[in-house]
């Protein structure tokens, strides 16, 4: 896992990404944003990225569809259906505090997300295929394996965290 030197530079590049994690610790006043990112390192032939808002306070900003309407402040994506980002606003919000609204579509909808401060990781990652439909991931520096819907453990305490729709 890697700081990314332009947290904000790089939040910007995610346009279509593949949303794996967000998750709201209301306590900690967080917010955690886990993609794919359309950059890869050296070595790497699939990059993900964390950002963590801190200082934050978020809202959800509901789609039409009734059943992802209960998708609050955490989500998890798993396997193959999931969401995009479909469109990132950015603006300020006061002095030292920014906004970002973050778009997964009409269904879903989407986040809007106000902090102070925003940190970013990325990981490089290699992959072998393992099954017809399973694949092995390794981080592309250390070569250790981690399972793909969690690139950051650390940051996301790794699986069981699992709310999947």
């Amino acid at each position: 896992m890697d700081a990314l030197p332009d947290a904000g530079a790089a939040l910007g590049d995610i346009m279509e990404s593949f949303v794996l994690t967000y998750r709201h610790d209301a306590a900690t006043r967080t917010v955690l944003l886990v993609t794919d990112y359309p950059f890869t390192s050296p070595g790497s032939i699939r990059e993900f990225v964390a950002f963590v808002f801190d200082d934050a306070s978020f809202e959800r900003l509901p789609g039409d569809h009734a059943p992802y309407q209960s998708v609050t402040d955490a989500y998890q994506g798993k396997g193959p259906g999931g969401m995009v980002v479909q469109h990132i606003g950015r603006r300020s919000a006061g002095p030292g505090r920014e906004r970002v609204e973050l778009w997964f579509g009409p269904n879903f909808g989407g986040i809007a997300i106000t902090y102070g401060a925003l940190r970013g990781y990325s990981r490089g990652s290699t992959a072998t295929q393992t099954g017809p439909a399973s694949w092995q991931y390794r981080d592309s520096k250390t070569d250790e394996t981690f399972d793909f819907p969690y690139p950051f453990p650390s940051l996301t305490d790794g699986p069981p965290y699992t709310l999947v729709i």
